[in-house]
């Protein structure tokens, strides 16, 4: 797991929120800040954080080592630069139609960039990138909420349990979507191997279980994907529901006690 704030607290604030200095006398810089962040998005994007290197990065740029060091100090600095790069590039919700169309998108959002960018699950969220960017997706977060009656706290508890809930049903989607790379097999071959040891072993076993699976309870919304992608797709929209409901309980409590 990588931590955000682990570099020059100094040098981090600044390039995220003002970028690279102009230069006070000699050639321009070489290279825009947003060049070498992509850069190191597209390595992390193949190889996750723990691969990303600077020496690495620098060669793919064509300068050298040193070089890149005077545009960014470490990996540490540049690590939260990419998760503010993220942002940057997120769909903002609108408000206009309402907190629950709002806190969808918000989470769709978010599933959408862990999905393109499966490292981000391998950030901890316990300390914030302060990035003008992840702070505006926090702020337009909360406003879906500003005004429903809910206390300072269930604003800010609300917005987390959809964050959390995002983040925890992302990785069951990146898990599936990268199960293949992974393993060497497919979701059919995988299944093919499973079959032949399962039928007598289940058979009379788990009643409820089967009961559920003629029923459909295991059934996917669309084939055209991958049967554990969907399925993992598939029950982060059902359980996405399920936060907003509970969300909607509490602003309606909040109205009746107005």
């Amino acid at each position: 797991m990588e931590y955000a704030g682990q570099g020059d607290p100094a040098r981090t604030m600044a390039l995220l929120w003002d970028g690279l200095p102009a230069p006070r006398r000699g050639p321009r810089q070489r290279l825009e800040l947003s060049r070498i962040v992509d850069a190191a998005i597209a390595q992390a994007d193949r190889a996750g954080p723990a691969a990303l290197s600077m020496r690495a990065l620098a060669q793919e740029l064509g300068v050298g080592a040193a070089s890149l060091y005077t545009y960014v100090p470490g990996k540490a600095e540049l690590l939260e630069l990419m998760v503010e790069r993220v942002a940057e590039v997120r769909p903002l919700p609108d408000r206009g139609g309402g907190w629950r169309a709002g806190l969808r998108e918000v989470a769709a959002a978010d599933l959408a960039s862990y999905r393109a960018h499966p490292w981000l699950l391998q950030v901890s969220t316990s300390r914030t990138v302060f990035g003008p960017n992840v702070l505006a997706h926090y702020e337009a977060a909360l406003a879906l909420l500003d005004g429903h009656g809910l206390a300072a706290a269930g604003v800010v508890g609300c917005v987390a349990a959809v964050e959390s809930y995002t983040r925890g049903a992302a990785s069951a989607v990146v898990e599936a979507e990268q199960a293949p790379a992974r393993t060497g097999s497919s979701d059919d071959e995988w299944w093919e191997q499973q079959v032949p040891f399962l039928g007598e072993r289940m058979s009379g076993r788990f009643p409820l279980f089967a009961a559920l699976e003629e029923a459909g309870a295991f059934a996917v919304s669309d084939t055209a994907l991958p049967y554990t992608v969907q399925r993992a797709l598939d029950r982060f929209s059902f359980g996405l529901e399920l936060v907003l409901d509970s969300i909607g309980t509490r602003i309606e409590a909040a109205a009746d006690h107005r």
